[in-house]
């Protein structure tokens, strides 16, 4: 009978490109990094955000720099705008049918700005006004902790050492000891990886935790923090009140966090199997900035309807990573029975700094994010005579978001052929996702009630997941307003909740294991604003 495999392992053969995980002695770049910088979920103001995000056809938000800029020439005075926030994450994880929680709140910020608008002086000139934003708004957050654990018999996270020395045909030892200082060069030098011999030659690489001797308890536990920041500069022309249109040029700021530990333990109690435990400590980080476009305009063919249209270019982003590991083994009588030497301990210990000589590693590349394109209609219910009728609105936007597209590059005087095989895969892994939003106003005089609700589809494609693992995003979101005498305060309640996977590691030669990730979180945003 056909052995089979625990629901949380993946089969080799899968589309995630895990063969490039190890390409590369220097490289550590992939497919699933591309993602992390592209998903972007943007805060905008407490109204935009109670309304789902749908702004592309709406317009009079400062939100309207970062999504369809042509918004902006609904505005007919200046406004200064600001907007704190506050976000809750949580997490439940399952992994070998065992649930993990984790959580992480903190303040965030919105958008915030200037707007200045005025008019042409010009009767002859059908441009009626002409606005100018100035913004800076969260595009992505990336503050999250969390942890899993479970006993794996199939592989082990080692073996991603082994794989990274054997697909850069490494058969010079002092070369596996000293090329790869965030990864494999550890585990060499620490006894948990070694050579296989052959007539004195190396002809491969094996990891002393096999899982074919023992079971591994393995523990994985993340800490992220950090987002992406855009600025913004944008400009919008009203002509005739029918024609709206303008262009944003955008500026993200990326930094990113991230703090691992991963530990795995021989769970058959033998101490003389040559592996005892490894736990590795890695200190990751990401920096850099980019610049971007967007263009939009809204038509006005009747009075109450409104239709617009946007396309944001990809985000051209130079980064920069920086990697620090630490690396303790224990490899019980190995290293004596190897060494043929009774004094050499059973527990090793080495980092980044002892093989690079006293520094992190790091790198320098470029990633081209997806382009983004949407359309959108909105029913705007006029104010009449009687004021104590409501005014009112209702609107929807449906994104086109081409995940597909991304692309890394490297420096110019470097190979780039691993970049191009990461694309080839990033091709092979994702999908254009459809993201959709909803949302409406209610208008009692000086005070608004608002309601939407976000979708975001996958952006992996169905054959690249697990069976049955959706992946997706729901975020409904209520809000209050309040305007009167040139000013105005928002304050909106949003609730994301939503399913994805994590893969702590992917092997090309073996399969590999991966949680169930149930996401939820709550963000209370406030806007507040005058005009002058």
């Amino acid at each position: 009978m056909k052995k089979m495999l625990p629901r949380t392992f993946v089969r080799r053969g899968m589309t995630i490109p895990a063969l490039l995980l190890a390409a590369s002695p220097l490289l550590a770049q992939d497919a699933l990094d591309a993602l992390r910088f592209s998903l972007w979920d943007p805060v905008h103001s407490a109204r935009v955000r109670a309304i789902g995000g749908a702004n592309v056809s709406l317009g009079g938000d400062i939100s309207s720099t970062f999504i369809n800029p042509a918004g902006l020439a609904q505005f007919k005075t200046n406004e200064v705008v600001l907007t704190p926030g506050f976000f809750l994450n949580g997490t439940k994880m399952q992994y070998n049918d065992s649930s993990f929680k984790g959580n992480r709140s903190a303040l965030n910020s919105g958008v915030n700005g200037v707007i200045l608008s005025w008019g042409n002086r010009f009767r002859s000139s059908p441009i009626r006004n002409t606005t100018v934003s100035f913004a800076i708004n969260q595009a992505a957050n990336f503050n999250s902790n969390f942890a899993y654990s479970g006993r794996n018999n199939l592989s082990s996270y080692s073996e991603k050492w082994v794989e990274e020395l054997a697909f850069n045909r490494v058969t010079n030892f002092n070369a596996a000891l000293n090329n790869f200082p965030n990864g494999a060069s550890l585990a060499v030098e620490n006894y948990l990886v070694d050579s296989i011999l052959s007539f004195g030659s190396i002809i491969g690489y094996r990891t002393n935790a096999e899982t074919q001797r023992m079971p591994l308890d393995q523990s994985f536990s993340y800490q992220t923090r950090g987002g992406i920041q855009e600025a913004a500069i944008a400009m919008a022309w009203n002509n005739q009140e029918k024609l709206l249109y303008g262009v944003t040029l955008g500026f993200p700021i990326v930094n990113f966090r991230r703090q691992s530990t991963i530990e795995e333990r021989d769970g058959s109690g033998n101490t003389d199997n040559d592996f005892e435990s490894f736990r590795l400590t890695e200190t990751f980080s990401t920096i850099g900035s980019g610049i971007n476009a967007k263009l939009g305009l809204i038509v006005k063919p009747v009075e109450h309807f409104r239709i617009g249209l946007t396309f944001h270019t990809p985000s051209l982003l130079s980064l920069t990573d920086r990697t620090f590991a630490d690396l303790q083994t224990n490899v019980e009588n190995y290293a004596r029975r190897i060494t043929g030497d009774n004094s050499r301990p059973s527990t090793f210990r080495l980092n980044t700094a002892d093989i690079t000589g006293g520094t992190d590693y790091t790198y320098t590349y470029t990633l081209s994010t997806p382009w983004r394109a949407a359309a959108s209609l909105s029913y705007v219910f006029r104010e009449i005579k009687d004021v104590t009728k409501q005014k009112a609105f209702i609107t929807g936007d449906v994104e086109l978001i081409n995940y597909r597209s991304m692309r890394y590059s490297g420096a110019e005087n470097v190979d780039n052929s691993y970049f191009q095989a990461v694309n080839d895969d990033i091709r092979a892994l994702y999908r254009m996702a459809i993201h959709a939003r909803l949302g409406g106003e209610l208008k009692f005089k000086t005070l608004m009630v608002r309601g939407g609700v976000n979708y975001r589809s996958s952006a992996y494609k169905k054959d690249a997941l697990p069976e049955g693992t959706p992946a997706w995003a729901l975020t409904p979101s209520l809000g209050l307003g309040y305007r009167d005498k040139g000013v105005f305060v928002d304050l909106t309640y949003a609730h994301t909740l939503g399913r994805d996977v994590h893969f702590p590691y992917l092997l090309a030669d073996n399969v590999y294991p991966f949680a169930r990730n149930r996401f939820f979180n709550g963000q209370v945003v406030a806007t507040v604003g005058f005009k002058f």
